[in-house]
């Protein structure tokens, strides 16, 4: 027995978007029991069975606002919410939660990584390119420092472009590469593993990505299309889904009859 992942960047869709039904349907192709949305909207999952935990709105944005940057959903609903994580991170784009689920109890956390030009040429104005995102790197890496060993998954947009393309748009610093590297090693060894890494569409590495410790391995991997088959654009990013087995916990992948 396998846990079905499903992320996705939705570029804020919200139900009353003409592409949010086929959004959904292909999420629910993957039967999923842990779904990360980011740019989303509260209400798009609502209407499914289970329970949807979210990061608070961004900071200056109104709190009745439906927008939010990162959403988790679990069929088995959710303990231990934290929307903050810690004082490092920026408000709005953190949200943690363990859940029950066919492979054991797995911690989630969801993120939603500063992209390049946070607070650079909009918001506060205040920051060089990448400065932003390698502060959040340094705020996750104490969270994944301080906790427990437990199986882990995280989840999210990292607006990382990973694995071997060459001359990534836009350019990553050496330093800004190392600090995700640094962050993923954080706390219980043999740290995380981000298992999307490798992961392509039309020539596009993703930067939705999914994390998971060492007690959890991959069956098997792949992406969700942003496009429609005339080619109407679903969201600005695709998707990724995970089959996910438990190294600690065996017989929750071959029960016994």
């Amino acid at each position: 027995m396998s846990l079905s992942v499903v992320n996705w960047n939705v570029e804020w869709a919200t139900p009353a978007s003409a592409r949010s039904p086929e959004i959904l349907r292909r999420i629910e192709s993957h039967n999923p029991d842990i779904v990360c949305l980011t740019e989303t909207d509260l209400r798009l999952l609502a209407a499914w069975d289970g329970r949807v935990i979210a990061a608070g709105p961004e900071q200056g944005k109104l709190t009745a606002n439906n927008r939010r940057k990162v959403a988790l959903w679990s069929r088995e609903g959710w303990a231990d919410a934290d929307e903050l994580g810690n004082a490092e991170l920026p408000p709005g784009r953190f949200i943690s939660g363990s859940t029950e689920t066919s492979i054991g109890r797995v911690t989630v956390i969801g993120v939603c990584i500063p992209y390049h030009n946070a607070n650079v040429n909009v918001g506060n104005k205040n920051r060089i390119a990448w400065q932003e995102h390698a502060s959040y790197l340094r705020g996750l890496s104490m969270i994944l420092k301080s906790r427990t060993p437990t199986q882990l998954i995280m989840i999210g947009d990292f607006n990382q472009q990973l694995g071997q393309r060459r001359n990534p748009y836009p350019p990553l610093s050496q330093p800004v590469r190392a600090e995700l590297q640094t962050t993923m090693l954080a706390g219980q060894p043999p740290g995380l593993t981000i298992i999307t890494a490798g992961l392509g569409l039309r020539g596009r590495r993703a930067i939705d990505h999914i994390a998971v410790s060492g007690e959890l391995s991959a069956a098997s991997l792949g992406t969700l299309d942003n496009l429609t088959h005339d080619g109407a654009k679903l969201s600005d990013h695709f998707g990724v889904h995970a089959l996910l087995n438990s190294r600690t916990n065996p017989q929750a992948q071959n029960p016994v009859e």
